[in-house]
């Protein structure tokens, strides 16, 4: 649920096509959800047909039966999603359209008042209700309302609904993606991964003892903001966990899930650490560590198959501060790995700097890069002709923002 002035639909075939998650292969929902909603309903009355699209409240002829204040499909969607009414066109004016999932769209709009950008995300509820992912969707925003206000995190300014549409509106993150930073320069410099990690993982402490577990780090779900700095997006498949709970779903990317989801194992926070070690190779050496692919199930793997975190052969380039980290994230027992900001703090790699330091962004790591964000004016459509139909159409409460 992120935005970017250079976030594509897809990267190179080369470098994106293992980015997908697992909910981005099966349609947006974790392996082990009940069958569609679809596959489970019966046959329906007419009033039951109606009582999904429109309230019952006001209807002369069913004053013998229970009334419904508002339609099925809005109800299924409270109070997550409040009903706005209201045209969108008349506060915001369309810029561009970000990206395309597979509920829906991200467009970039700004706000005609403030001049401020946004970043509108359009989900079709036909879609959500269809892989039984309402549960998910409500969840997804519940929990990023609650963390947004973190430095590192995308905060939802807005969430709301129409008839047949979600809407979620958050700031607009114009850096790009730290997967696109990486693929442009090759590899970052050892002081700019220092600084990435810090921020990751300040994120990632922040959320463990909110009780969430992200489940879905990695290079594509980390945003730059002008200075570039970190911020993570994209909860769809965070899960309410505390400390002490264990789960078992099968989720993630596969690049970036550690070995205890691979093997079906019950696992915990620790699994975030793994991803944050994967990630940080990516930035150190623009590989992935071998013993992670696309090969789903430990049975599909080959005879010569690698060690999972065993570091990429371009490791040697490194500093030993540098492979030492990389080794205690990358560790395959849970119990063993590096799970702490007061374990990151231990370690060489931070020999000399104060890990808690990097939430006032002294060091800009664009700066360091010798990167800096184009401001150029923004081109708009001012009657949103570029939007689509249901959007143009669709209705808003003017105190959204």
């Amino acid at each position: 649920m992120g935005n970017s002035a250079t976030k594509n639909s897809c990267h190179s075939n080369q470098k994106y096509t293992s980015q997908y998650s697992l909910s981005d292969i099966i349609g947006g929902s974790c392996i082990g959800t009940p069958q569609p909603a679809r596959k489970q309903n019966k046959s329906w009355s007419r009033a039951s047909c109606k009582s999904w699209s429109e309230g019952t409240l006001y209807d002369p002829l069913g004053s013998s039966k229970t009334l419904w204040p508002v339609s099925r499909s809005q109800a299924m969607f409270l109070p997550e999603f409040q009903i706005r009414q209201i045209s969108l066109q008349t506060a915001y004016t369309f810029v561009s359209t970000i990206a395309k999932g597979a509920y829906g769209k991200v467009y970039k709009i700004l706000k005609q008042d403030t001049g401020q950008l946004f970043a509108l995300k359009v989900i079709s509820k036909a879609k959500v209700v269809t892989e039984n992912g309402v549960i998910q969707a409500k969840q997804e925003v519940s929990i990023q309302k609650l963390v947004g206000h973190h430095p590192f995190i995308l905060d939802v300014n807005h969430r709301w609904q129409g008839r047949k549409t979600l809407y979620i509106l958050t700031d607009y993150i114009g850096g790009g993606e730290l997967f696109s930073l990486v693929d442009q320069c090759g590899s970052l410099p050892e002081n700019v991964v220092r600084i990435y990690v810090a921020e990751v993982a300040l994120a990632i402490d922040f959320l463990h003892n909110a009780g969430v577990v992200h489940r879905d780090i990695k290079a594509t779900n980390v945003l730059l903001d002008d200075e570039g700095h970190a911020v993570i997006i994209d909860f769809g498949l965070a899960k309410w966990l505390s400390h002490t709970e264990r789960t078992n779903t099968l989720c993630g990317t596969p690049e970036y899930m550690a070995p205890e989801i691979f093997n079906r194992q019950y696992y915990g926070q620790e699994v975030d650490w793994w991803s944050l070690g994967v990630l940080a190779c990516f930035m150190l050496t623009n590989q992935y560590p071998a013993g992670t692919s696309s090969e789903l199930l430990p049975e599909d793997r080959g005879t010569g198959y690698a060690p999972a975190g065993t570091l990429p052969p371009n490791a040697e380039n490194i500093s030993a501060a540098a492979k030492d980290l990389l080794k205690r994230l990358l560790q395959p027992d849970p119990c063993l790995r590096l799970r702490s900001l007061l374990g990151l703090q231990r370690i060489a790699f931070y020999m000399g700097f104060d890990v808690q330091s990097y939430m006032q962004k002294k060091e800009s790591p664009f700066r360091l890069l010798g990167r800096r964000v184009e401001t150029e004016p923004e081109k708009t459509n001012r009657e949103f002709s570029n939007f689509d139909s249901s959007l143009r159409n669709s209705i808003f409460h003017a105190e959204c923002v």
